[in-house]
């Protein structure tokens, strides 16, 4: 089974209370960019590094807004849908479920000032403007019945390390967790009825984005070697939400009825990159691009609680019910994300069109958290890090067909999956449609992605695991609309 561990919130029993919240699928998440940009950049599978004359190559290849001869402003509002079929793997005849999260969202603006430039140099370009780079909408539902109970994690958890405030010390201020008077050790309802299966559910909402401001020069030396380079300064915002549910309607677990575990999160952070990029036209109809990314420097803040509601009835009493609510907890952290290379190449056909292609590399293991006065948990985090995350490559091609003033656009690409031991290429999709005019442009594009993942609601040392199976397909509309002076 391929569990893809960095959708797994608490993951390891690594950290203390104050540090709950960090592992190192937050270090993917902050640092797996798959840029929107503009309908055209979109249709054309996102690969214009080769080629540019697109404000949204700033966040790619910043070389290729010197191809741009004019001045222009261009907007890109958007409809994202990420669409979720989710079923619990343990026990026997479980349901699929089918999720969707849609949001309206503007993944690209732009404007490009561009001026004949000295020195030999054709054009002299400055741009600003913001391209999304991630979106992290998705919600998704599961439900089913198997072996094996969220309270026991929580009791491994108390007594390994005692009662916390988000986790253990939250089960037992809910009743759902007992402390032994003479041993000291915690037990639950859940002791000596192991192989006991309940029904379980749990909602899962995540929201946010990653959206990159940028500020670009380029230049355009004889027509035959560009140059570009870019500062990013990209915004982050997460929130997620999960209610997690377990009942038990046929008493098979002595004392136990139902209980409910809430967990929100929320992060917020920004931080900046530098973007150095390079095309030479070594033929009229031949580019060949290279580009490197400096890692990003975040500074990230977050704040997070939990609360638990635990039903249980004793014999010949009523039933009782204990609450339980954490207080908020927040953190604040620095990451550093990995270096990236990226190198293209492209063809035009005259003013037929073109086929571009273009391959980045990134080492995801090279991720690093950076804590202040926690040098241990830092130390802890890092290394799970570097072993859980590995290098991947992601691979783009697109095409363009002019017929006229219109255009007809396509893309492919391959993302490897950046996770130790997993070998799996998932592939996204594309096409778009354009109008080219003097004065103005307008473009459409449809952008598809699909992948398989196993997630994981809870982690446990001894007792039964679950698995949930979340099959998603990711896609985007892009429109956008464009004016030359």
């Amino acid at each position: 089974m391929n569990v893809f561990k960095p959708l797994v919130f608490f993951l390891t029993f690594l950290f203390g209370s104050l540090l709950t919240a960090q592992n190192f699928g937050d270090a993917l998440r902050y640092s797996d960019f798959d840029p929107i940009g503009s309908a055209r950049f979109t249709g054309a599978g996102g690969a214009l590094g080769p080629l540019g004359a697109d404000f949204s190559v700033i966040s790619t290849n910043p070389a290729g807004l010197g191809w741009i001869r004019k001045s222009e402003f261009m907007i890109s509002p958007g409809l994202y849908i990420n669409s979720a079929n989710t079923r619990l793997l343990n026990g026997d005849n479980q349901l699929d479920f089918d999720d969707a999260a849609v949001q309206f969202n503007v993944p690209n603006i732009g404007i490009v000032t561009s001026s004949r430039g000295a020195n030999g140099m054709e054009t002299f370009n400055f741009a600003i403007g913001i391209n999304r780079l991630a979106d992290f909408n998705q919600q998704f539902y599961y439900q089913g019945a198997s072996k094996g109970s969220l309270v026991q994690r929580f009791a491994e958890l108390a007594n390994d390390r005692g009662l916390d405030d988000f986790e253990a010390g939250v089960a037992y201020d809910a009743e759902a967790l007992i402390q032994d008077d003479n041993s000291g050790f915690y037990f639950s309802d859940f002791d000596g009825q192991e192989d006991a299966v309940i029904e379980r559910s749990e909602t899962v909402i995540r929201s946010g984005s990653l959206t990159e401001l940028s500020f670009g020069f380029a230049g355009n030396v004889q027509n035959k070697f560009l140059w570009g380079l870019a500062v990013g300064v990209p915004f982050l915002n997460y929130q997620e939400q999960k209610e997690y549910a377990e009942t038990d309607p046929t008493d098979e677990v002595f004392v136990f009825n139902d209980l409910r575990y809430t967990q929100d999160l929320t992060t917020s952070g920004a931080g900046i990159n530098l973007k150095l990029g390079f095309i030479y036209r070594a033929h009229q109809a031949l580019r060949l691009s290279m580009a490197i990314h400096t890692p990003t420097f975040y500074q990230v803040d977050e704040t997070f609680e939990t609360s638990m509601d635990y039903s249980y009835t004793l014999p010949e009493e009523p039933e009782s019910n204990g609450f339980a609510q954490s207080p908020e907890g927040q953190f604040n952290y620095s990451l550093r994300t990995p270096w990236r290379l990226l190198g293209g190449i492209g063809t035009v056909f005259g003013k037929s069109g073109f086929l571009t292609g273009e391959v980045e590399y990134v080492n995801y293991s090279k991720n690093r958290f950076l804590f202040d006065g926690f040098s241990t948990d830092e130390a802890e985090i890092n290394k799970e890090t570097e072993a859980n995350l590995s290098s991947a490559v992601k691979i783009r091609t697109g095409a363009e067909y002019a017929i006229g003033n219109f255009r007809l656009r396509g893309g492919v690409g391959l993302q490897q999956a950046p996770i130790v031991g997993d070998n799996t290429f998932y592939p996204t999709g594309s096409f778009g449609l354009g109008l080219r005019q003097k004065t103005y442009y307008l473009d459409f594009a449809y952008r598809r992605a699909g992948q398989k993942t196993t997630y994981t609601p809870y982690l446990t040392a001894d007792a039964a695991q679950q698995f949930v199976n979340n099959d998603t397909v990711r896609e985007n509309f892009v429109f956008t609309l464009g004016f030359r002076w």
